[in-house]
């Protein structure tokens, strides 16, 4: 997949907040249609909801206010091609009701015939943000350093890596035998230098091929990000608990923070990179959200009235929340106006 289709495909797992989105805490704000937004539509081929709701709106993500799916349709929030949306006016405001035309009714009869198939109008499958997404986790140190942990080489090299086998040793937390290597990182602290959490940076994986008794046991290196030595950490593979395909929404109720941490030790983040956040499950953050970006207003000078003045923050990009611990998440920039940093505000857009 080009670089183009998968930037359209993220920026449709933007917008594409559907039926799962509560709305109680935008239907406030005034909904505002893009300019020139036409009163019909034909979807086409390689559109993607992105693309839609930006001819309709100019905060493509309100898309769910304003959609209404036909009720003969099973699933309302699937688009295809040829189906046609008709901008409406309603007592609660503009609303979009679609027609699905263009089905052409065929009379069967006992012969073979090839149809081409037709795809809905995309998500984004987890497997192509799959690349963007940081595997690292948020630990206690305490409890991280009592995971069990690679103890050496099992052929005596100094380097090991994928294909590498490796004794490893500990007390071991049930049956499984898939494990994740992780090494310690970042420590991250609130306003008051209280740590908040600290980051575990994932090397690789390996798996356990045999008991040796005593807690030893022998494995094999099935990945590796980078050299791993004697020492790192093994946690238990965790299952994805995001799904690529679940359409993002707004968190449920509004809450504010601030990007705490960039990764790899850089000091600017792009669009598609991953942060750090100072926003966890403790305040009602959860996987799948969605969080606008703001850059804090420049302090000047007011020559007129001789004082300074801060002026407003600045909305930069958005922000998807894919992994969230109790005081911290992972998000992925889905968009981006200008390079993010640490100290950049996120909030509920």
């Amino acid at each position: 997949m080009n670089a183009s289709r998968l930037k359209r495909l993220l920026l449709a797992c933007a917008c594409f907040m559907l039926a799962a989105m509560p709305l109680t805490h935008i239907q406030a704000q005034t909904l505002t249609l893009a300019p020139g937004s036409p009163e019909t539509y034909v979807v086409k081929e390689g559109d993607t909801l992105w693309d839609i709701a930006s001819v309709f709106l100019q905060e493509p993500w309100r898309w769910p206010e304003i959609w209404q799916g036909n009720p003969e349709v099973q699933d309302p929030d699937l688009i295809y091609p040829g189906d046609v949306l008709q901008l409406i006016a309603t007592a609660d405001g503009p609303r979009i009701v679609m027609e699905r035309t263009g089905r052409q009714v065929v009379r069967l009869s006992p012969t073979v015939r090839e149809s081409p198939l037709l795809n809905p109008i995309p998500t984004i499958p987890r497997q192509v943000l799959q690349g963007f997404l940081v595997e690292n986790r948020i630990v206690e140190k305490e409890a991280f350093e009592s995971a069990p942990y690679i103890l050496s080489s099992a052929t005596g090299n100094l380097i090991m890596g994928a294909g590498h086998e490796v004794f490893v040793r500990g007390e071991w937390p049930g049956t499984d035998t898939g494990f994740d290597v992780f090494r310690l990182g970042a420590v991250y602290r609130d306003g008051e230098g209280v740590v908040i959490g600290q980051e575990a940076i994932k090397l690789g994986e390996l798996t356990v091929i045999s008991d040796e008794g005593d807690g030893l046991r022998r494995a094999l290196i099935v990945q590796s990000d980078e050299e791993l030595k004697a020492g790192d950490r093994l946690l238990q593979r965790e299952v994805a608990r995001l799904d690529m395909n679940y359409f993002p929404r707004s968190p449920e109720s509004t809450v504010e923070g601030s990007i705490i941490g960039l990764l790899n030790n850089e000091s600017q983040a792009a669009q598609f990179e991953s942060v750090v956040i100072n926003l966890g499950m403790s305040n009602g953050l959860e996987e799948g959200d969605l969080l606008s970006i703001l850059r804090k207003g420049n302090i000047v000078e007011d020559v007129v009235a001789r004082s300074s003045v801060t002026l407003p923050a600045t909305e930069i990009g958005l922000l998807l929340v894919y992994k969230t611990f109790e005081r911290m998440s992972y998000g992925v920039i889905l968009t981006l106006t200008e390079p993010s940093a640490a100290g950049d505000f996120v909030r509920t857009p």
